[in-house]
C-alpha cells in the first residue's frame, strides 16, 4: 500500500512539472507564431495548449483517483483517472480533424513563414517537451491517464521536430508547401493514435471484458473444481485500469453456508492468475437458468 501511495505521489508530482513547463512552452509558440505567420508553430502552440489543459486534467483525474470509497462510490473514484483519459483523447482526435482543416486552407493559400523567429521558438518547443516525455516515459505503461498525457507530448515533441524541418525546408528551397504539408502527416498521426487509447477507455468505462481474458475459459477452469457443478450469470469487468472484478453464481452440492468460505478461495486463488481480486460470488444448489451470460 506504501509503495503504490508513494507511486501515485510520485507521478502526481511529474504531472504538476509537466503542466507549469507546457504551459510557458504554449505561451511561446503562440507569440512566436502570430509574429512569424507559421501554420506549423501556431497549430503546434494550439496542440500544446490542449496538452496543457490535458495534463491539467489527468493532474486533478489523478488526484480524485486517490479518494476513499463512500456511500456514493463504493467502488470510491478510481475511474476518474480513465474519464480523464477518455476526454483527452477524445480532443486531441478533434484537435487533429482541426488541423486538417487549417493545413487544407493553407494549401490553398501558401505562404512562407518568417523563419528567423519560427526556428527558434521550435527549438525550444522541441526541447521542452522532449524534457515532459522524459518525466513521463516510467509511468506511461502503468496508467491510460498519463499515457494520454504522454501521447500529446510525444506528439507535440513530433510536432516540433516537423516544424524545424518545415523551417529548414521552407528557409533552403522556399517551399509554401511544407509548412500545411507538416500538419497535416502530424494530424493524421495524431487521429489513429488517439483511437486505440480511446477504445481501450471506452471498454473499461463500458463494463467490458478485458482484452486479454477469455470468459469461456476461466468459466472451465472454475468448473474443474470438485465442489462446482456449474457456472453462470457471469460478469468480468475493470473497475479501473489495474483492478479487476468478477461475479457469478455457482451450483454446488447443499451444504452449511458456513463451508463454502473454502469454495470461494478456491474460486478467488484461481482467479488471480488472471489478475482478478475482487470475487463476487452466489452459491446455489440449483437453477433453472444456466447460461453462462444471463441476458
Amino acid at each position: 500500500m506504501h509503495s503504490h501511495t508513494h507511486h501515485h505521489a510520485s507521478s502526481q508530482g511529474k504531472i504538476l512539472i509537466v503542466f507549469l513547463l507546457n504551459a510557458v512552452i504554449t505561451l511561446a509558440e503562440f507569440i512566436g507564431g502570430f509574429l512569424s505567420n507559421s501554420l506549423a508553430l501556431l497549430s503546434d502552440a494550439v496542440h500544446n495548449l490542449q496538452d496543457t489543459l490535458a495534463i491539467g486534467i489527468s493532474y486533478g483525474a489523478q488526484a480524485l483517483s486517490r479518494k476513499p470509497a463512500n456511500t456514493r462510490f463504493t467502488f470510491g473514484y478510481h475511474r476518474a483517472e480513465i474519464l480523464s483519459a477518455f476526454i483527452n483523447m477524445s480532443i486531441l482526435i478533434v484537435i487533429a480533424f482541426f488541423l486538417v482543416r487549417e493545413a487544407w486552407e493553407r494549401f490553398q493559400n501558401p505562404e512562407i513563414p518568417v523563419l528567423s523567429i519560427m526556428l527558434p521558438v521550435a527549438i525550444i518547443g522541441l526541447f521542452g517537451n522532449a524534457l515532459s516525455i522524459f518525466f513521463l516515459n516510467k509511468d506511461k505503461d502503468h496508467s491510460l491517464n498519463i499515457r494520454s498525457a504522454f501521447l500529446h507530448l510525444f506528439y507535440d515533441t513530433l510536432s516540433s521536430v516537423a516544424v524545424i524541418l518545415a523551417a529548414i525546408g521552407a528557409w533552403l528551397w522556399k517551399w509554401s508547401w511544407i509548412d500545411p504539408a507538416v500538419t497535416l502527416v502530424i494530424a493524421i498521426l495524431m487521429i489513429f493514435s488517439s483511437i486505440k487509447v480511446l477504445k481501450s477507455t471506452i471498454r473499461i468505462l463500458l463494463n467490458g471484458t478485458p482484452e486479454d481474458l477469455h470468459l469461456d475459459e476461466i468459466v472451465q477452469k472454475l468448473e474443474t473444481l470438485d465442489e462446482i457443478t456449474n457456472i453462470h450469470h457471469v460478469h468480468i469487468w475493470n473497475i479501473s485500469e489495474s483492478t479487476r472484478a468478477f461475479s457469478c453464481e455457482a451450483i454446488i452440492d447443499d451444504r452449511l453456508l458456513s463451508k463454502t468460505a473454502q469454495i470461494r478461495e478456491k474460486m478467488l486463488s484461481l482467479l488471480k492468475e488472471y489478475h482478478i481480486d475482487h470475487l463476487t460470488v452466489q452459491f446455489e444448489t440449483e437453477c433453472d437458468d444456466e447460461r453462462v451470460i444471463h441476458t
